[in-house]
């Protein structure tokens, strides 16, 4: 005794074909990691995390009425994705990036010493003037001088996780 399903047959071709272009998810893979890169674009246009909270203005940005994290454009300007058939990526390979996206504590990466050449220049001591002749003098920086705060630029949201999920889906059902 057996029990025979009607319409089996199509329904294994079917999720036989599911299978077989989830291996290679290359077109939704290019719309993920495309989406990716805008959201993070977005990020440095409206000075805000991808969660929607502003940064903290910049020093730079708050003297010369400008954009925090936007002085020569590079970081916003690296931003980048990259995509294969199983997975979506975008971001920057910019090297101080971490450190804008994450912040730092001043001296969080060390000190190191320089030397430096001081130009001769006029001063008043006891009410007199001087003039200092041009030298060198030895100091060590921290590195970074102060603090920097965290100004997040490359994340997802729940909302972007769903939409992600959906061009999947869109995706499997072509199948």
């Amino acid at each position: 005794m057996g029990i025979k399903i009607e319409g089996a047959d199509e329904l294994i071709y079917k999720f036989q074909r599911m299978q077989e272009k989830a291996k290679d998810m290359t077109p939704a893979m290019k719309k993920i990691s495309a989406s990716m890169a805008t959201k993070i674009r977005m990020c440095f246009k409206n000075e805000k995390d991808p969660e929607g909270n502003p940064w903290t203005k910049s020093h730079r940005a708050t003297r010369d009425s400008g954009m925090s994290l936007a002085d020569t454009g590079r970081l916003k300007g690296s931003v980048n994705y990259k995509y294969t058939g199983t997975r979506a990526a975008a971001g920057t390979n910019v090297k101080y990036a971490r450190v804008m996206h994450f912040g730092a504590k001043k001296g969080a990466f060390g000190s190191h010493n320089v030397t430096q050449i001081v130009s001769p220049f006029n001063r008043t001591r006891k009410g007199r003037q001087e003039r200092v002749r041009r030298h060198t003098r030895n100091r060590t920086i921290l590195s970074p001088f102060g603090d920097v705060p965290s100004r997040k630029f490359v994340g997802m949201t729940n909302q972007d996780k769903a939409d992600y999920l959906n061009i999947i889906k869109e995706e499997l059902e072509k199948a």
